[in-house]
């Protein structure tokens, strides 16, 4: 029941028991919901209370699909956050590049006016394994068709893995995997992957071991593959544990990215009185002082908001601020959690509440910008304020990336790539849906959202030209 109505029935909970704790039985567990106003608590315990990576690999079910990694290293999450984010401006121009290159690949190329079929999901879940691989992988890499098989691919098999077994009680999943293809798939991608990338990654580390190398800040070396070899500690360095958490990466970043690149496609189709003022704030930029530089995705206020706006109405998942208990506590409130309780937040349902947002059922995707606009000009806006309505900002009812200090480290590379897709896009193609449709509708299993992977769209080319 939980696997196919779950969004319904998080919502119907929340609205019974919106300042209580309540909890919701699903085919593999049971889960505990608690309420907003223990937000800033929960999301304040140490991981050796509460543990955001031990709920992660219990969702994703970590013995059967690789996650479980995460339990034994951070790896994945300190190179993002000490260095792939700090280096985002020196890496923006690889990956317009990058982007550019996958489009005469990729995308189909056409110089009259007619309408083209294609399908988003296929096509940008390439482009995105093509750009998160030129950060991931480096330049030598990221093209090669064996990397971005694996980066898209296994996501793929994980996430079928995932909505099977957990149709199902545990006990039975130790039988179950034995007979799925996308588990075994999913092992073939990993093996393959250590493979690839085990040579280039031992070479590293042995010259980094004797003082013959270090990374530098230009283009050969400016990828998590050597920030991995250099940065990477004791049981850590080893060439298969750094190819895992390279495949958790890409897994982490393919997916979202691509969630999201194909709901903005679908929500500015359907809302079309957005393209102009999208495209004026691009032509702005571009035919600025400066001219279309490193910082110019940070100033499209517009755009930022379009993708907050998607992300608002279709979220990677109605959950979120999962914690497992590994040691027994009781909040403030006096509730008592066991060792061993899976607790979550009702994301999906806070953030489109009317009480936190104005009429949550429409899109609305200037909303951010307008807020944004708002407090600037009563004077509202302070330094550590400034960008709480940006698309890669977190708050108490803005919960998709996270809170606290467990929020997500990539949202900030995710938010360039796809305002780099969006650039692209808005300057030089147009896009419909196919006659007599209308915006796809996601679907929702266990509580993922998923977008239908063959759906086919229109496009053009028409007179324009990208900034980069």
């Amino acid at each position: 029941m939980f696997a196919g109505k779950a969004a319904n029935l998080i919502e119907e909970g929340y609205q019974k028991f919106k300042s209580k704790t309540y909890q919701l039985i699903r085919q593999d567990s049971s889960i505990v919901v608690l309420p907003l106003s223990l937000l800033d608590e929960l999301s304040s315990l140490p991981a050796k209370v509460a543990s955001p990576n031990s709920a992660l690999e219990h969702d994703l079910l970590g013995n059967y699909t690789g996650i479980n990694l995460i339990l034994e290293s951070r790896l994945h999450h300190s190179i993002i956050q000490r260095k792939l984010t700090p280096r985002l401006e020196v890496i923006t121009p690889y990956l317009e590049e990058e982007l550019a290159s996958a489009f005469k690949d990729l995308f189909l190329e056409c110089d009259d006016s007619d309408w083209h079929e294609f399908q988003p999901y296929q096509i940008f879940g390439r482009i995105s394994a093509r750009l998160t691989a030129r950060a991931l992988v480096g330049r030598d890499l990221c093209r090669d068709p064996t990397w971005n098989n694996i980066s898209f691919n296994y996501t793929e098999n994980l996430f079928r893995t995932i909505v099977i077994l957990r149709l199902f009680p545990p006990w039975l999943h130790p039988f179950l995997f034995y007979i799925l293809p996308s588990y075994w798939n999913g092992r073939s991608y990993l093996k393959s992957a250590k493979a690839l990338l085990g040579p280039k990654l031992h070479n590293f580390i042995t010259r980094n071991d004797n003082g013959s190398w270090t990374t530098e800040d230009s283009e050969g070396e400016s990828n998590v593959l050597a920030w991995l070899a250099e940065l990477a500690k004791g049981t850590d360095r080893n060439p298969d544990t750094l190819a895992h958490v390279e495949v958790l990466l890409a897994l982490a970043s393919v997916h979202t990215t691509l969630l999201r690149m194909v709901n903005v496609l679908y929500d500015l189709t359907a809302n079309p009185q957005y393209l102009e003022e999208l495209q004026l704030e691009i032509q702005r930029e571009t035919e600025s002082k400066e001219g279309w530089n490193n910082n110019s995705y940070s100033k499209l206020h517009k755009l930022d908001s379009v993708l907050r706006e998607s992300q608002r109405m279709s979220p990677p998942t109605t959950l979120g601020l999962k914690r497992l208990f590994k040691q027994s506590h009781t909040f403030s409130n006096g509730l008592y959690v066991s060792e061993g309780t899976y607790v979550c937040l009702p994301t999906f349902a806070i953030e489109n509440d009317p009480e936190h947002t104005e009429n949550p059922e429409s899109f609305d995707g200037l909303r951010a910008y307008r807020q944004k606009q708002q407090e600037s000009l009563s004077g509202g806006v302070t330094a550590s304020g400034a960008g709480k309505h940006d698309f890669s900002s977190v708050g108490r009812t803005v919960l998709s990336f996270g809170y606290g200090k467990a929020s997500c480290p990539g949202r900030f590379f995710a938010a360039l790539i796809i305002k780099m897709l969006f650039v692209k896009l808005l300057t030089e193609y147009e896009f419909s849906f196919l006659p007599n449709t209308k915006r796809p509708k996601n679907l929702m299993l266990h509580e993922f959202l998923f977008c239908w992977p063959w759906q086919k769209m229109l496009f053009r080319k028409k007179v324009g030209g990208c900034p980069f």
